[in-house]
C-alpha cells in the first residue's frame, strides 16, 4: 500500500494507492506560503497509516526542509519521494512518459518531456525535461487562476478609485470583497491571499462574456499559457502530444483561446485528454521501481539511507 498527495495552495489530496491505482482519496486544507513552515503544514495535515510503502509528494509550495519532511515520513514508510505537481500531473497524463503537460490552477507551470534521440539516452521517456514557469504568485504563474484574479481585482480597484471606468469588475469585486476602501487590510494580512484571489478568476469568467475588461483578461491568460506549452516543447522534433491539469482550462472561452493560440505557436500540437491526474500520478511514482525521466526532479529518500 502507498500513500499519494497531491498538494496545491487551494486544497491537498490525499489518497491510499495500491499497484499504482488509487484506491481512497480525502480532501484536506491547502498549503499556504504565509502558514509559517510549510513542512509543520504538511506533518499537520497528513496521517500516514501503518503498512504503507511508498509516500510520494507532489507539491506546489516551496518546502523549507524536505530533509525533515522525509525524516518524519519515514518512521512511518520505507521510502519518500518529494517532487513538485508537475512531475506527478505528467506522470498521471503520460503513463509512457512523452509529451508536454500544463497543470493551470491556482499557479501554472509546464514540464515537457520528448522522445529520446536515437543516438541519445535510451530511458523511459525519452529525452530531457524541460520545465517553464512554476515562478510562483510574486513573479511567474502566468495565466493562473491567480494572475487571472489578480488582474481581476486590478481592474475592480481602477474603476473603484478612479484610473478607470467602475464597470461590472468592480461591482463584482465588492460583492465578493465588501468594501474595497478596507480591502488591502483585509486581504494583505490575511495567510491565504494568494487562494482568496485567485478565487475570485471564476467572476472573471463570468463576467468575460459581457464585460470586455474582464473578456482581455482571460484571452490574455490563454496567451500566456499557450507560450508555456510552447516554450516546454521546444526540444521536440515530431509530433507533441499536450494536455493539461487542474480546474482552470475548464472554462470554455480560456480553453478555446489557449487551444487557438498553441495551434499558431505549435502547429504540431496534438492536445488530447489526460490519462490522469496529479493524485494519480503521485500513485504510479509510488508504484515504479525507478522514476525515469523524473528523476532528475524529484528526491527519494530509503528508509535505510535516513538512519
Amino acid at each position: 500500500m502507498d500513500l499519494a498527495i497531491d498538494g496545491g495552495q487551494t486544497g491537498l489530496r490525499v489518497a491510499l494507492a495500491s499497484r499504482g491505482r488509487v484506491r481512497e482519496v480525502r480532501e484536506l486544507a491547502g498549503l499556504s506560503y504565509a502558514e509559517g513552515s510549510p513542512v509543520d503544514a504538511v506533518l499537520a495535515r497528513l496521517e500516514v497509516p501503518e503498512g504503507v510503502d511508498t509516500v510520494c509528494l507532489g507539491l506546489t509550495t516551496l518546502l523549507d526542509s524536505p530533509d525533515r519532511l522525509a525524516r518524519r515520513l519515514l518512521e512511518r514508510s520505507r521510502r519518500v519521494i518529494i517532487t513538485t505537481d508537475v512531475v506527478t500531473s505528467h506522470a498521471g497524463a503520460f503513463p509512457a512518459g512523452t509529451g508536454v503537460v500544463l497543470a493551470a490552477g491556482t499557479g501554472a507551470i509546464a514540464l515537457g518531456i520528448p522522445p529520446a534521440r536515437p543516438d541519445g539516452p535510451q530511458q523511459p521517456g525519452g529525452g530531457s525535461a524541460v520545465q517553464v514557469d512554476g515562478w510562483g504568485f510574486l513573479f511567474g504563474d502566468a495565466g493562473s487562476g491567480f494572475w487571472i484574479g489578480r488582474r481581476g481585482l486590478d481592474a475592480a480597484c481602477r474603476g473603484f478609485d478612479g484610473r478607470g471606468p467602475a464597470g461590472p469588475l468592480t461591482v463584482r469585486a465588492r460583492e465578493v470583497f465588501g468594501d474595497l476602501a478596507t480591502l488591502p487590510h483585509r486581504l494583505y494580512l490575511a495567510p491565504d491571499a494568494v487562494a482568496r484571489i485567485a478565487r475570485f478568476a471564476p467572476h472573471v469568467f463570468e463576467l468575460a462574456a459581457t464585460d470586455a475588461a474582464a473578456g482581455e483578461i482571460v484571452d490574455a491568460a490563454a496567451t500566456e499559457l499557450a507560450g508555456t506549452v510552447a516554450a516546454a516543447a521546444r526540444h521536440f522534433t515530431g509530433e507533441v502530444p499536450v494536455a493539461w491539469t487542474g480546474r482552470l482550462l475548464r472554462d470554455e472561452r480560456l480553453r478555446a483561446g489557449f487551444e487557438s493560440e498553441l495551434s499558431a505557436r505549435l502547429p504540431l500540437a496534438r492536445i488530447g485528454q489526460a490519462a490522469g491526474d496529479s493524485l494519480t500520478g503521485a500513485a504510479l511514482l509510488a508504484a515504479a521501481p525507478g522514476l525515469g525521466p523524473y528523476a532528475p526532479l524529484a528526491t527519494v529518500t530509503h528508509h535505510e539511507a535516513a538512519r
